[in-house]
């Protein structure tokens, strides 16, 4: 798991869950419960497991299907090895605005665009207060906003280095819209699973 995967993984399931029929609905999710004890929700971060399990259980073109959701929440366009995206699922767009609309986070996501930090560096660097300041780093991590890339040995111990799965956000206020755009590296946009499907198309 990594990239985008989990970012998107509320988004792309619900969007899923609502273009499939229920009766595949619920073959696929007791299949993909019985086979590796997943939810659909969690099946976004090994996507290969949810595409076998669909493909058994459907006649259903599933690249075709896969690429019909991911387009419906996002909209991805490569230029000079980076990926534009713009977001198109509405609860998405607000999850971002809802880190940006609070000043600590924000500077968090800042301190986190382009640079890899270990949490007691992200802390120093963006000023955020230390014990606020974990939290809200530990909500922006479950939310798949910043994810881990690596670790490094501190002092024995092997911590965590952290990146914002963005290396820029811009936000456009249109007719009384936000809408939110970013870019993302090749690499971090390799890394997610759920993302193959698209990236194989834009690169045919």
């Amino acid at each position: 798991m990594g990239g985008i995967d989990r970012l998107v993984s509320n988004a792309l399931s619900s969007e899923i869950k609502k273009e499939m029929d229920m009766e595949l609905l619920s073959k696929v999710e007791r299949e993909l419960f019985l086979e590796h004890g997943m939810s659909i929700k969690l099946s976004i971060e090994h996507f290969q497991k949810f595409s076998s399990v669909l493909k058994k259980n459907s006649n259903l073109d599933v690249n075709k299907f896969e690429r019909d959701c991911i387009n419906k929440i996002l909209r991805i366009k490569k230029t000079d090895g980076k990926y534009f995206v713009t977001i198109l699922d509405s609860n998405l767009s607000d999850l971002i605005l809802g880190f940006f609309g609070e000043n600590d986070s924000r500077k968090i996501i800042t301190t986190l665009l382009e640079k890899e930090f270990t949490i007691p560096q992200i802390l120093k660097e963006s000023e955020a207060p230390k014990t606020s300041g974990y939290r809200k780093i530990e909500n922006m991590i479950i939310n798949g906003l910043i994810i881990e890339t690596g670790k490094i040995l501190s002092e024995s111990k092997k911590i965590s280095k952290l990146q914002c799965v963005f290396q820029e956000i811009n936000l456009e206020i249109k007719k009384g819209k936000t809408i939110v755009n970013g870019i993302i590296s090749q690499k971090m946009m390799e890394k997610s699973t759920s993302m193959k499907v698209i990236l194989d198309s834009i690169d045919a």
